[in-house]
């Protein structure tokens, strides 16, 4: 075997401009492959970074084809009737002015949580404490837990910052925890403060939440959807005033509502078009193969007439073809890693969810 990789790499070194051409088609079909498979993996089918991630679902209340969010009296409806879930939450996101004493006042992305959605997603705080029922109880003292990015850039990692009081657009709240490194539940968050309804919106028709469940292991997807769309039915009949026109609940997982759409056309599109890129790029390599075959014959035919047999010289043959897709696999390797980055660099700002990596 060694004698054959030998011979093999002569005559790759002997023939270099058919090498060359090659191993060059090769690595341009696998790199762009490579490139937009990882892209594809990272948005379309990667989930989230958390524990059981693979049965948590976005819930979202739908008039016709449109989605027009939950109302707070609507999730209590839905957490009351709906078995198939563990535990149903909600998230309402927005920017929020921070201001203390310490650094200049600056603008960050905010979400506002119910209790629960931390325990759902299994994510504990770095420091401090997590929401409880009653931060959510009108009239309760404002809390707020931060992000490991706000906590290191203002607060440069003070761990005596629990209890401290910052202020929320102008509004007093007491800092109880901090989220981990890498924590930016659901998109791009660095601070969390609990849902606390008003008055206002304590009515039916005021949608303003996204909600999320985790699915019971033993419930399938369409069996969620068909318990879920009963729900919405009942609950059309039974307000007709704010609910006649919301008879389904659409499941989608977080990809799905996040990344669905225009984007999966597009990335899909684009994984059809880079497989036939392959496809025309391993063409043509069988092609110089074969050309390079025709001009082998003799070789070939001296060989068997000096005792080797068909086998040695398939086996010779195929070290070649082998060495060749080693060396264009590895340069489509470093094409892939440098797309893969460029990519990433040019959607840094766009407001990519932020479990895509």
């Amino acid at each position: 075997m060694l004698r054959d990789l030998r011979y093999a790499l002569h005559i790759i070194a002997k023939d270099r401009w058919y090498s060359a051409v090659a191993v060059i088609a090769l690595s341009l079909g696998i790199g762009v492959n490579a490139t937009v498979f990882t892209l594809v993996n990272a948005i379309l089918i990667r989930g989230l970074p958390y524990e059981n991630a693979d049965r948590l679902y976005m819930l979202d209340s739908q008039r016709k084809d449109d989605r027009i969010g939950v109302s707070v009296a609507d999730l209590d409806d839905w957490r009351t009737q709906a078995k198939s879930f563990e535990g149903l939450a909600a998230f309402n996101g927005n920017g929020v002015n921070v201001s203390d004493d310490r650094s200049a006042p600056e603008n960050v992305r905010s979400t506002a949580l119910t209790s629960n959605a931390f325990t759902l997603i299994a994510q504990r705080p770095l420091l401090g404490r997590d929401f409880l029922p009653q931060d959510e109880r009108t009239g309760a003292e404002p809390v707020a837990l931060l992000g490991y990015k706000l906590w290191k850039r203002r607060y440069a990692e003070d761990r005596g910052i629990l209890g401290k009081t910052l202020r929320l657009d102008g509004k007093p709240a007491t800092i109880i925890g901090v989220m981990p490194q890498g924590m930016e539940f659901p998109t791009g968050a660095e601070l969390w403060v609990p849902i606390v309804p008003t008055d206002q919106q304590r009515k039916r028709d005021y949608r303003f939440m996204a909600v999320f469940g985790l699915m019971k292991e033993d419930v399938s997807r369409e069996q969620a959807q068909t318990e879920l769309n009963g729900i919405a039915q009942r609950l059309a009949t039974a307000f007709p005033d704010t609910n006649k026109d919301v008879t389904r609940i659409a499941v989608q997982t977080f990809n799905e509502r996040f990344n669905g759409g225009k984007i999966r056309t597009v990335m899909l599109a684009m994984m059809g078009a880079v497989g036939f890129v392959l496809l025309i790029a391993c063409a043509n390599v069988a092609n110089l193969q074969l050309t390079r075959s025709v001009k082998r014959t003799r070789e070939v035919a001296v060989r068997i007439a000096l005792g080797a047999t068909r086998w040695r010289v398939v086996r010779q043959l195929l070290v070649e073809s082998v060495l060749l897709g080693v060396m264009g696999g590895v340069i489509g390797f470093g094409l892939a890693s440098v797309g893969v980055r460029l990519f990433d660099a040019a959607v840094t700002d766009s407001g990519k969810p932020y479990w895509i990596q």
